[in-house]
């Protein structure tokens, strides 16, 4: 009987060894295992091998950062998407937080990478489409007495208002070869009421064969000359005409170029059609002082300022300034009792720079001309300044540095070439400090000053 009790355990005992083999629990506690879901095999885990003992496991695929998959939560089968990962999802305009691994092999995403989260636009940044951008209003002119400029989008003020002369302007062109012809001096004795005495020189080249030049009597400074060029009234070849307006200009520290030799006799053609053509003269000294200038051999070597050219004239001599005004090298240009004798729109359009007029007031033969380029000219945008006082044709031009003519001519040219906003540059002719302003004798026009 005990015999058979013994049997009877050790076969109870065999039977229920046998099921435990067969029936073991799976341990969810290790997270590189997965749980069978349904009927079939159990999924292999997707993540990284078991770390060595003692190592963090690493986060599951989709998890939030700083924290793993709960090992309760069932794992699914299939790799989920980088573009959806598993974690809840996060309220409108959360910020998803950085993730700590390194990013997965392009292999295990099936869809492309997720958008960062936006961040603001920089300044200048063009809006988007739900928010349309409001554009400038182009700012208004100087309203002076004049007309004001048009409010044209496709010349907008930061280009058609020139500001001072900035120190980024290029002074000097390429070094150039070749032979030099040295100046002689006149025997003419000039001078003006700058800190410079002035030089009357002539040249034979032909670039400048015909013209006079007055300047510093030092060259090669610290401060680099402007070049102005000018033309004689009735466009005379007497490159004297107007050497006492010469003489002041350039006793302030200018390049300058009178047509024509000194006590020359003959005059130039005036060709009303093409004025374009009567500025040819001028064009011709403005290319030889800038060869000069870029010339080892020459005397004017880096003494000239290649940035800052001007152009002026008076009568006939306008017209050639005017005939200047397209040249792309020119910095401003302007007439004294001048103006073309009729409207010329080709010319008018070729106008980049800022532009002073001076007359005489009606008694002047040139006033109603100089009128009208102003009012053709003043739309375009770019700076213009017209004064005029009822002096006749010239004014007093020939009074040299007394004369206001002349006064106002260096005031433009310092303020456009030289940068000076004193009263001795834009402060005379704009602002408080502006005498002719408040002068009811002197009629002033300005449009688009800066």
């Amino acid at each position: 009987m005990r015999i058979e009790q013994s049997s009877l355990s050790v076969l109870l005992l065999a039977v229920l060894g046998f099921g435990a083999m067969g029936c073991s629990e799976t341990d969810d506690s290790d997270p590189n295992v997965a749980t069978q879901t349904g009927t079939g095999a159990v999924a292999p885990p997707i993540s990284e091998p078991t770390p060595a003992s003692g190592a963090q496991p690493s986060p599951a695929i989709g998890a939030t950062n700083g924290s793993q998959q709960p090992p309760s939560t069932p794992k699914p089968t299939t790799v989920a998407p980088m573009s959806s990962p598993s974690k809840p999802e996060a309220p409108v305009g959360a910020v998803d937080p950085a993730p700590t691994s390194a990013m997965p092999s392009a292999t295990l995403s099936a869809s492309p990478e997720p958008s960062p989260s936006p961040t603001p636009p920089p300044d200048d940044a063009p809006s988007s489409p739900s928010t349309p951008q409001t554009p400038e209003t182009p700012s208004d002119p100087d309203p002076m007495g004049s007309q004001p400029g048009p409010a044209d989008p496709s010349t907008p003020s930061e280009v058609n208002t020139p500001t001072a002369p900035s120190a980024s302007a290029e002074p000097f062109g390429p070094d150039l070869d070749g032979a030099c012809t040295a100046s002689q001096a006149s025997n003419t004795r000039v001078s003006g009421s700058g800190p410079y005495k002035v030089i009357v020189e002539t040249n034979s080249d032909p670039g400048i064969s015909e013209g006079t030049i007055y300047r510093p009597d030092t060259l090669g400074g610290d401060e680099l000359l402007p070049i102005f060029v000018w033309g004689e009234g009735g466009c005379s070849l007497d490159g004297l005409s107007n050497s006492s307006a010469m003489a002041e200009i350039a006793s302030y520290g200018y390049f300058i170029v009178a047509d024509g030799t000194p006590n020359g006799s003959s005059s130039r053609s005036m060709d009303t059609s093409n004025v374009v053509g009567m500025g040819a003269p001028l064009i011709a000294y403005i290319d030889w002082a800038l060869e000069q200038n870029a010339k080892p051999c020459s005397a004017y070597y880096h003494a000239l300022d290649a940035s800052k050219i001007a152009a002026n004239g008076f009568s006939c001599g306008g017209l050639m300034s005017t005939g200047t005004a397209g040249d792309p090298r020119i910095t401003t240009w302007g007439i004294t009792s001048s103006g073309t004798f009729s409207p010329d729109q080709a010319l008018y359009d070729s106008v980049h720079t800022p532009v002073l007029m001076v007359l005489g007031g009606p008694d002047d033969i040139a006033y109603e001309n100089g009128e009208r380029d102003y009012m053709n000219i003043s739309p375009l945008g770019y700076p213009i300044m017209l004064f005029s006082k009822n002096l006749g044709h010239g004014g007093d031009l020939f009074q040299g540095g007394k004369g206001d003519f002349t006064k106002i001519n260096l005031a433009w040219l310092n303020w456009w070439l030289k940068g000076d906003e004193s009263a001795a540059g834009k402060g005379a002719l704009v602002g408080d400090s502006c005498s002719y302003c408040s002068d009811s004798e002197w009629e002033k026009m300005s449009a688009n000053l800066p």
